[in-house]
């Protein structure tokens, strides 16, 4: 019986000691990580997410529109006057056409008045600009522009000294913006409350005029 104990215990440690070498052996095989490491992956997983879902979007988007020159052609309609439609909203918002509409104007010029604080907070920096055009856009600005200038998805906005430059044209104050779509819900994005452009106003004393308008000009983009 007392051999039985001591052979059974024998084996445990073996089995133990070899269970001990194989975890040891397969650790070289795998790299620890800390937690830094897990958020990075966890935010490139998101993208990847996000990524997909833009693509599945898309897929949809390209099958809805296959659906309706399907369902058009069935129809009798003409399949040629529907692409060319589409050809001239692409042409609209590539900035290829002039566009007109109603929409507001928006008038941006350098707080004059005298202040004794940092006078960097008087004056309108390209995030400013930056941040308007963006705002409009999110409240369904179907065209906008700078000075004359078209605003595009790939239009680049910097600070040069006194100037912004727009696609490498300096631009000075005061800055005249241009947006066509609902001119009520436009102007809201600039005048309510808490918004980027009401906060400039009221806090930094930044000249911030808006005219709502049933015709606004948008010319296409310069050559």
């Amino acid at each position: 019986m007392n051999r039985n104990k001591i052979a059974v215990m024998i084996l445990s440690i073996l089995i133990g000691f070899l269970i001990s070498v194989q975890v040891i052996n397969n650790a070289k095989y795998y790299n620890f990580i800390n937690i830094n490491t897990v958020i990075s992956l966890s935010h490139e997983l998101d993208t990847l997410n996000k990524e997909v879902d833009d693509i599945l979007e898309l897929i949809e988007k390209r099958k809805n529109e296959l659906n309706g020159y399907e369902y058009s052609q069935k129809e009798g309609s003409d399949i040629a006057l529907i692409l060319e439609e589409e050809l001239s909203k692409m042409k609209a918002i590539a900035g290829y056409t002039n566009l007109r509409g109603e929409g507001i104007m928006i008038k941006l010029s350098d707080n004059m008045s005298n202040t004794i604080g940092d006078v960097n907070y008087d004056i309108i920096h390209d995030v400013d600009v930056a941040i308007i055009i963006n705002d409009l856009n999110n409240a369904g600005a179907e065209a906008i522009s700078i000075n004359g200038k078209r605003v595009l998805a790939n239009t680049e906005i910097v600070c040069v000294g006194p100037l912004i430059r727009i696609n490498g044209e300096g631009v000075a104050a005061p800055f005249i913006i241009k947006a066509i779509g609902n001119k009520d819900v436009l102007a809201a994005a600039i005048n309510a409350p808490n918004t980027y452009s009401y906060n400039l106003k009221e806090v930094y004393g930044i000249g911030i005029e808006t005219l709502k308008s049933n015709f606004i000009m948008i010319a296409k983009q310069s050559e």
